[in-house]
């Protein structure tokens, strides 16, 4: 055997107690910190447009002494947000109750805020006035349809009082002069039709916005029915794997090994039809043997039982493993074995006997498919944050129509060595691939038919734990 050293070289959301994941503590919490940091947005807005406007545009008559302090107000009811919410640490039982009163409140205060900026920007008149919508839209999204048609309702009594306030001209209207169209005292037909478009506005946006986001609410909760059905099938086919495997393994291992001793005692003796029969009932055992032994290392993947017999180490050990365990097979076909391991290896975390018997289907396969005096050769190295291993054979190949199912549930290449094609059913490069995605890692494959194949799979690095690899 060969050895050289080369030289050095990623839920499904949580829901919490929320029936649904849009009105969750956890999507409300995070909705109202990104609106908290958007009123900061608009408090800065106002506060260099009111000196922003008259300077450079030439707005006339605005009042930029009472929108500073608006906006001051604004920022310091903001930070008094953004601090509830920042130290929120209800328990999961008033959590969501508590959140919902929160958005009312700011809600209900931007309403007032907004009908307030409205008068001091030209009252029923102004060219701001849209932003009510902004707010029902928000309303509807986050609350059901009787609270978002409350606040709807009371940001159009906010509209209608001003409009009431311009029309008897109980207060004064300040009108900037570029800001708005007229300066003209309202005419009741005007308010009037003002009233009555607004009014439509907000019923329809309410209506439209909050049935959209039932339908969200709906097609959600009927996933999550879907999943825990789901769900509780994987479990029922977990459990009877489990018992499967369990009642086949000790039949089969007894079975090859009667099978192996009638081999080794008897054959000789035997006709050629019996010594026949007894090697193909023989190999058939071993390969119930083995797919007993891969359903088991699937139930034990789909459990997760195996997390807590994760730790770190280094791939250079599982191929020394490998090559400890599959060399003496290697050698009975005269086959090479070389290896180039990569010096001081990043080490990566996982259970180790899962990864090596991943390796080891690679092992097992490439000794199968590769001739007598055929040359296998393992790699590892670590690049783009991966640590990867390989393993090379120049055997028989694998077509390159199959290429792409090779990692497949019971997909096998249609290839033969000596006349026959190797035992198997088509499960091992499966499992392989569900033990790396299980740890975020990945599996790749390349192969040139008549040539030889190239199988590996990459693991991600450990960047802060230790780099003590060998």
């Amino acid at each position: 055997m060969e050895s050289k050293q080369a030289a050095s070289t990623n839920p499904e959301p949580v829901l919490d107690d929320a029936s649904s994941f849009l009105v969750s503590p956890r999507f409300l919490r995070a909705r109202l910190l990104v609106y908290a940091a958007a009123r900061f947005g608009v408090a800065a807005a106002i506060f260099v447009g009111a000196w922003f406007a008259p300077l450079v545009v030439g707005i006339e008559q605005l009042p930029s002494k009472p929108l500073h302090l608006l906006a001051a107000v604004l920022f310091a009811y903001n930070i008094v947000v953004f601090v509830v919410l920042y130290r929120y640490r209800c328990t999961r039982h008033c959590s969501h109750l508590y959140l919902v009163l929160l958005l009312h409140g700011t809600i209900t205060f931007d309403f007032i805020f907004l009908t307030i900026a409205l008068w001091l920007v030209g009252g029923a008149a102004s060219p701001f006035t849209s932003f009510y919508i902004l707010h029902i839209i928000l309303a509807a999204m986050l609350m059901s349809r009787w609270e978002a048609f409350l606040q709807a309702l009371f940001g159009y009594l906010l509209f209608a009082g001003l409009v009431f306030i311009q029309l008897i001209d109980l207060l004064p209207v300040y009108m900037p002069v570029g800001a708005v169209l007229s300066d003209t005292p309202m005419d009741w037909r005007f308010a009037g039709t003002l009233l009555t478009v607004q009014a439509i506005l907000f019923s329809v946006t309410t209506l439209l916005v909050s049935e959209i986001a039932a339908a969200l609410i709906r097609g959600e909760m009927a996933l999550k029915e879907l999943n825990a059905e789901l769900k509780q099938l994987s479990e029922k086919r977990r459990d009877f794997m489990h018992v499967v495997t369990h009642n086949l393994k000790a039949p089969a291992a007894a079975a090859t090994m009667l099978l192996e001793t009638v081999e080794n005692l008897w054959a000789d003796n035997a006709s050629n039809s019996a010594r026949d029969a007894i090697k193909r009932a023989r190999r058939r055992t071993q390969e119930l043997s083995e797919l007993v032994q891969e359903l088991q290392q699937l139930s034990s993947l789909e459990s997760g039982a195996l997390r807590d017999q994760e730790m770190l180490f280094s791939l250079n050990d599982t191929v020394r493993s490998l090559v400890d365990k599959y060399g003496e097979t290697a050698n009975r076909k005269k086959q090479r074995i070389a290896l180039y391991l990569q010096e001081h290896l990043p080490e990566v975390r996982a259970v180790p006997r899962l990864i090596l018997e991943a390796a080891a289907n690679y092992m097992t396969n490439a000794i199968k498919y590769t001739p007598e005096g055929g040359k296998l050769i393992l790699r590892t190295c670590s690049r783009d944050g991966e640590v990867i291993f390989e393993l090379e054979d120049n055997g028989v190949g694998i077509p390159e129509d199959c290429v792409g199912n090779l990692f497949t549930e019971f997909v096998r290449a249609d290839t033969v060595v000596a006349g026959e094609k190797p035992p198997g059913v088509g499960l091992g490069l499966s499992i392989v691939k569900r033990i790396l995605q299980y740890y975020g890692g990945r599996v790749y494959v390349s192969s040139v038919e008549g040539k030889g194949s190239t199988f590996g799979f990459a693991l991600p690095r450990v960047q802060d734990e230790g780099q003590n690899g060998r």
